[in-house]
C-alpha cells in the first residue's frame, strides 16, 4: 500500500521535491475541505445521526447540503468518518494516497460504486439514477486539492442502465416534464458529478459547482433540492460553516445556473409542450440558529425559473430571488415574463439529550396578490414534509433508531373552486409559466417519488457506529394529481399506491463500507390499469409486485 507522505517524513528524493514545492506554493488562508456529496451512501445519514446522539456539535443545520465534515466536525478530512478505532473513535489512520501540510493539501477521493436492478417496473429512489427496469450501475471518484484559499475537487460520475421496457401508461402531470423512459436502448453518460473550484476566505465560499444540492430538513425528501436529478452547472456564494454572529449562527447558499430539458422524448403523450430552450434559474437559502436555542434553527428558501429567451438585463432579472412576494409589489408582469418560483419555510430542533430531532416544511409554488391571499388560502399551490428520528440506547454503544417521514405534494380540495372544473393551473411539481416544472433533463429536482405523488416512510434499525440493520416501510400513493383529473373515486380504476417492506444492513469493513437493500413491492392498481378478470359488476384493479434490490459500495484510498 501507497502511505500518506510529507516532505519531512518521505525518504524518495522526488516525493520529498514535490512536496516542498507544492508548500511552497501555500497561502496564508485557512484550508477548504472536500465535501461529502449530498445523499451519499451511508456516511451522509451517519453524519446526522452523529450530531442528533450528541457526538457533533448541534450548530450546523444539515438544512445547506454538501456538507463539509473537516469543516463541521473538527475531522482531518472527510472521510475519517470511515476511519474508526471503535465505535465513534475518529482515529488518525493515514490516507492510503494524500499529500497535504498546513496549508494545502491533494487526496484521491473514495470510489463509489451504486448497482440496482428492479423485476418488473422502476420504483423511486432519491439518488442519481434515471428510472429503469432491469440492471442499472453509477459509479464515481475522482481528486481533491487545496491551494492557499483555493480548492477544487474533480468527482466525475459515470451511469449505465439496462434500460428494458415497461408499460408507461398515462401522462403523470400537464406541467412537469417527468421523463419515464430515457430512450430505449440501454442508457450510458459521463458526468461531472459532484465537482467543484472554489475561493473560501473564513466560513464563506464562492466559486462554480456541479454538485447536487439538497435544501432543507428532509431526510428522505426535499421540497427544492435533492440529489434526484442530475447536478446542473452553477455559480454559488455560499457558507462553508455556520458564520457565527452575537445573534447566533447562520447558514445560506445564492446559487444562479441553468436547467435544461429532456434529452429524450416522451413515449407518452402530453398536453404540455415542452421547450427545449434553456431556463435560467436564480435560488437562497437562508437558515438561522438562535443563541439562546441550542439545536433549534428555521429558514427559507426561494428559487426562480425563466425560460432564457424571456430574461432580461439588470438586477432584477438575473437576482429574482429579492423581489417582492405579492404579485400587486413586485408587478402583475411576473406571470407575463414566464416567470415560475417556488419558496419555503422550515423548522428543524435537534435535542441531543433526548438523541431526537423533529423539523417540518412548508412551501408555496405560485405568487398570491397580495399577503391577505396567502392567510386566507394557505393550500393553494403547497407542498409540506414533516418528519421525526430518534435513538434509543443499548449495551455496548449500540443503539434502535426510529425515523419516520411524511411528505404531501398533491394539489389540495381548494382547486375545485378556483379553478373552473377540476383542471387545476399549477402544482408543486410544475406551473403553466414554465411548462418543464421545476426539472432537469427529464428529472425532478425536488423529489424522486415523481409529480403530485404522497409518501409516507417509517424505518427502524439497529445501529453501532457506522453499521446499521434494519427494516423500513413506504407507502406511496402515486401522481395524485392526476387520478383526480383523469379517474376519480368513483370510477372502476382506483388510486395507484405502492406498498413497500425493505429490509436493508450497512456495514463498515476494514478497508470499505458496503450497504445492502431489498425493497418488496406490492403495487395496487398499477397505473390505474384494470385486472382482465375486471367486470362491469367487480371492477377489479390490476396489481403487480416488483423486487427492486440495490447495493451500495464505497473504498476510501
Amino acid at each position: 500500500m501507497i502511505q500518506a507522505f510529507s516532505a519531512r517524513g518521505c525518504g524518495l528524493g522526488i516525493r520529498r521535491g514535490v512536496v516542498l514545492v507544492f508548500m511552497g506554493m501555500m497561502a496564508i488562508f485557512q484550508s477548504a475541505a472536500q465535501t461529502i456529496p449530498a445523499g451519499y451512501p451511508l456516511l451522509d445519514d451517519y453524519l446526522r445521526r452523529l450530531q442528533v446522539s450528541g457526538k457533533i456539535d448541534s450548530v450546523p443545520t444539515f438544512m445547506v447540503r454538501p456538507l463539509s465534515p473537516r469543516n463541521i466536525a473538527g475531522l482531518t478530512h472527510s472521510y475519517q468518518l470511515m476511519d474508526f478505532n471503535g465505535v465513534d473513535d475518529f482515529s488518525e489512520k493515514p490516507r492510503k494516497l494524500g499529500i497535504w501540510g498546513e496549508k494545502g493539501r491533494f487526496e484521491l477521493l473514495p470510489f463509489m460504486n451504486y448497482s440496482e436492478w428492479n423485476t418488473k417496473f422502476p420504483y423511486p429512489q432519491t439518488g442519481p439514477m434515471i428510472p429503469n427496469r432491469g440492471l442499472q450501475t453509477f459509479s464515481s471518484m475522482g481528486v481533491y486539492g487545496e491551494l492557499g484559499p483555493l480548492s477544487i475537487q474533480l468527482q466525475p460520475e459515470v451511469i449505465w442502465a439496462q434500460n428494458k421496457f415497461y408499460e408507461t401508461g398515462i401522462l403523470k402531470s400537464t406541467q412537469t416534464e417527468f421523463l419515464e423512459r430515457f430512450g430505449d436502448t440501454p442508457y450510458s453518460r459521463v458526468m461531472p458529478g459532484q465537482s467543484h473550484l472554489m475561493l473560501n476566505v473564513g466560513a464563506f465560499s464562492v466559486g462554480a459547482s456541479t454538485e447536487n444540492l439538497w435544501w432543507g430538513p428532509g431526510q428522505f425528501n426535499a421540497l427544492i433540492f435533492s440529489n434526484n436529478a442530475f447536478g446542473f452547472e452553477h455559480l454559488t456564494l455560499k457558507t462553508r460553516r455556520p458564520a457565527k454572529t452575537f445573534l447566533g449562527s447562520f447558514e445560506g447558499q445564492i446559487i444562479s445556473g441553468y436547467l435544461k430539458g429532456a434529452e429524450f422524448p416522451n413515449f407518452i403523450k402530453t398536453r404540455a409542450r415542452y421547450r427545449d430552450e434553456r431556463r435560467y434559474l436564480n435560488g437562497m437559502i437562508i437558515t438561522y440558529q438562535p443563541k439562546w436555542v441550542p439545536g433549534l434553527s428555521m429558514g427559507l428558501a426561494r428559487t426562480f425559473q425563466q425560460y432564457e429567451s424571456y430574461q432580461g438585463t439588470g438586477f432584477s432579472e438575473y437576482f429574482p430571488i429579492f423581489a417582492a412576494f405579492q404579485k400587486a409589489t413586485a408587478g402583475f408582469d411576473i406571470d407575463l415574463d414566464g416567470r415560475d418560483q417556488q419558496a419555503t419555510v422550515f423548522v428543524r430542533w435537534v435535542v441531543p439529550e433526548a438523541k431526537s430531532e423533529i423539523y417540518f416544511e412548508y412551501g408555496r409554488r405560485d405568487h398570491e396578490a397580495i399577503w391577505r391571499g396567502m392567510w386566507v388560502n394557505p393550500e393553494h399551490a403547497r407542498a409540506y414534509l414533516i418528519g421525526f428520528s430518534k435513538l434509543f440506547d443499548l449495551v455496548e454503544d449500540s443503539q434502535i433508531q426510529v425515523r419516520f417521514e411524511m411528505f404531501q405534494q398533491q394539489e389540495s380540495i381548494n382547486i375545485l373552486v378556483r379553478y373552473d372544473g377540476i383542471g387545476g393551473g399549477t402544482n408543486w411539481g410544475g406551473h403553466s409559466r414554465a411548462v418543464n416544472g421545476f426539472t432537469h433533463r427529464g428529472q425532478m429536482l425536488a423529489t424522486g417519488i415523481g409529480p403530485s405523488s404522497n409518501v409516507q416512510t417509517l424505518e427502524t434499525a439497529w445501529v453501532r457506529g457506522v453499521n446499521r440493520l434494519g427494516l423500513r416501510v413506504d407507502r406511496l400513493n402515486r401522481h395524485q394529481d392526476i387520478f383526480v383529473k383523469q379517474f376519480n373515486d368513483y370510477t372502476d380504476e382506483q388510486r395507484w399506491v405502492d406498498m413497500a417492506l425493505s429490509p436493508f444492513g450497512e456495514w463498515r469493513f476494514p478497508d470499505f463500507l458496503v450497504g445492502v437493500k431489498l425493497n418488496f413491492i406490492q403495487s395496487f392498481n398499477y397505473q390505474w390499469g384494470l385486472d382482465a378478470s375486471e367486470t362491469l359488476i367487480y371492477p377489479k384493479g390490476k396489481d403487480v409486485f416488483n423486487v427492486q434490490g440495490n447495493v451500495s459500495f464505497i473504498y476510501p484510498f
